[in-house]
C-alpha cells in the first residue's frame, strides 16, 4: 500500500551544491499538505520574540508578519538594539513587500529577571529563541511568563533545559498559562511527523521502533547559535532506546546514508544527541528509537567527527563554544553560499506486524522553514488550540485535527512533503 498526502505544484527550483572541486545540481518538486499557505491568518495580541534579533528569532518575526497579518503587535527582546536595528534591515531586503517599522526593541537579557520581567509587561504571548539552550539549568524567561500569566513558546533542543521547564508545568495549570517547548522545525514539527506515523499504523501501542533523521546543508543559513549548539550537542552521548531500554552511544559513529527522496538523494547522517529520543519514548512510550543527523559538504561530517573526540570539558563550555563558532563564521559564511541551505526531515517508522511509513520533509532553506514552524506552533497558542501546562509538540497536539493544522500551516514553502506507507 502507498499513500501520498500531498499533491505537486510543480516548478523549477535549481539548487547547486559545490564545495571547491566538488559540484552536482538537482530538480526539486514543491508539495503542499493544503491551500492553508494561500493568503493570511488574522490574529491579535502582544507578542515578543526573545532572541528576535538572531536568525532563528528573526525568521519567526518574518513568518509571524507575513502568514498571522498586521493585528499582531511584534516586539523583540534582547541585548543589543543595534545588532536588532541591524537585523530589521536585512529582514526588509529578505521580505520587500512586509513592513518591518512597527516592530519594536525592548531590552531583555535572559540571565536578568528583572529586565525580563520589565520587557514582558504587556505581553500575551512570548517566544524564545535565543539558544543555545544547552548547559542551561534554568528556564527564567518561562518561569516569568508563568508568574506574569503569559503563554510561551520555545525551541529548545535540549533535554536537561527541557527538564527545568517541564518542572514548572502545574505552575503553568494554575496560573493558567498555556507553553510548548522544543516548538521548531527539528526539534517540533519532526516530532509531528512521528506521531502521524504511528496514527497511520494503526496507534502508537502498534509501533516497534522509530528513526529520526535530519539534515541540514551548511549551518542552513540559520547562524553561529546553531554551530555552537552542535558543538555543545557533540560533548553529550547520544540516547537512543531498544525495548525501552535507554542505551547511550558516542557522538557522530555509526556512519551511514539515508535516502530524503528524489531531489535530495542519499545523504550522510551519523549519531546525534536528539531530544527526540527522549520525547517520543516519554510521550509517545515507542520502545525502540535511533536518531540521526547529517551535513553538507560531506567533509564537514567528518570534521565533526573530529570535534567530538575533543575532551569534553571543552565542548561542554558554553561560551567557549559560542566564541569558537563566532571565529568559525567567515569560513562558514561562504561554505553555506557554495552548498546552500537546504533543511531535510525524514521519520521512519515499522509496526510491530513489520509494516511502514515514511514522512519526508525538505525546505530550501533552515533558517526559514525553523521560523515558519515556530510561527506556526506560536499561532495554535494564540488560537486557544493548547491546553494549559508546560508541553511537548506530541503531547500538545493529540488531537488529530489541530495536529494537522500546526503541521499545515508549519510545512508552507516546503519543496518536499511525502508519505509513504507499506
Amino acid at each position: 500500500r502507498i499513500f501520498k498526502l500531498s499533491e505537486a505544484m510543480n516548478f523549477p527550483l535549481f539548487l547547486t551544491m559545490c564545495l571547491l572541486t566538488h559540484a552536482s545540481a538537482f530538480t526539486s518538486t514543491s508539495m503542499s499538505l493544503s491551500n492553508l499557505n494561500q493568503g493570511k491568518f488574522s490574529y491579535s495580541g502582544n507578542v515578543v520574540v526573545v532572541g528576535g534579533s538572531g536568525r532563528v528569532g528573526g525568521s519567526t518575526v518574518r513568518a509571524l508578519k507575513k502568514y498571522y497579518g498586521d493585528k499582531l503587535r511584534i516586539s523583540v527582546g534582547g541585548r543589543s538594539e543595534t545588532h536588532f536595528r541591524e537585523s530589521r534591515k536585512r529582514w526588509q531586503k529578505l521580505a520587500p513587500t512586509e513592513t518591518f517599522d512597527n516592530v519594536h526593541f525592548l531590552s531583555l537579557d535572559t540571565d536578568d529577571k528583572a529586565s525580563i520581567e520589565k520587557a514582558l509587561e504587556g505581553c500575551d504571548l512570548v517566544i524564545h529563541t535565543a539558544g543555545p539552550f544547552q548547559r542551561k539549568s534554568r528556564s527564567e524567561v518561562l518561569e516569568v511568563a508563568i508568574s506574569g500569566g503569559i503563554d510561551y513558546v520555545d525551541v529548545c533542543d535540549d533535554s536537561k533545559a527541557a527538564d527545568s521547564a517541564k518542572l514548572l508545568a502545574e505552575s503553568a495549570k494554575k496560573n493558567k498559562v498555556s507553553a510548548v517547548i522544543s516548538a521548531g522545525i527539528w526539534p517540533g514539527i519532526d516530532q509531528l511527523m512521528a506521531v502521524e506515523c504511528c496514527d497511520l499504523l494503526g496507534g502508537k501501542e502498534k509501533v516497534h521502533s522509530i528513526e529520526f533523521s535530519a539534515f541540514t546543508a551548511g549551518t542552513g543559513n540559520a547562524g553561529t547559535t546553531i554551530l555552537s549548539a552542535t558543538f555543545l550537542i557533540l560533548a553529550e552521548r547520544v540516547l537512543c532506546f531498544k525495548e525501552n531500554v535507554p542505551l547511550y552511544h558516542n557522538p557522530a559513529s555509526d556512519f551511514k546514508k539515508v535516502n530524503f527522496g528524489e531531489a535530495l538523494g542519499d545523504k550522510t547522517v551519523f549519531r546525534m544527541n536528539l531530544i527526540e529520543a527522549r520525547t517520543c519514548n516519554e510521550v509517545l512510550n515507542i520502545p525502540n528509537i535511533d536518531t540521526f543527523f547529517g551535513t553538507a559538504p560531506e567533509i564537514w561530517n567528518h570534521l565533526l567527527a573530529l570535534v567530538a573526540v575533543l575532551p569534553r570539558k571543552w565542548l561542554r563550555n558554553r561560551n567557549l563554544m559560542q566564541s569558537f563558532a563566532k571565529f568559525s563564521e567567515p569560513i562558514v559564511r561562504l561554505t553555506d553560499k557554495l552548498v546552500g541551505s537546504t533543511n531535510a526531515m525524514k521519520v521512519s517508522a515499522v509496526s510491530n506486524d513489520r509494516e511502514t511509513c515514511q514522512i519526508s520533509y525538505a525546505h530550501r532553506d533552515l533558517e526559514e522553514c525553523v521560523g515558519i514552524a515556530t510561527a506556526a506552533f506560536a499561532a495554535s497558542v494564540l488560537r486557544g488550540d493548547v491546553r494549559h501546562g508546560v508541553w511537548f509538540p506530541e503531547e500538545a497536539f493529540g488531537d488529530s485535527e489541530k495536529r494537522k493544522r500546526v503541521i499545515d500551516e508549519a510545512i508552507q514553502g516546503n519543496f518536499l512533503w511525502d508519505v509513504q506507507c507499506s
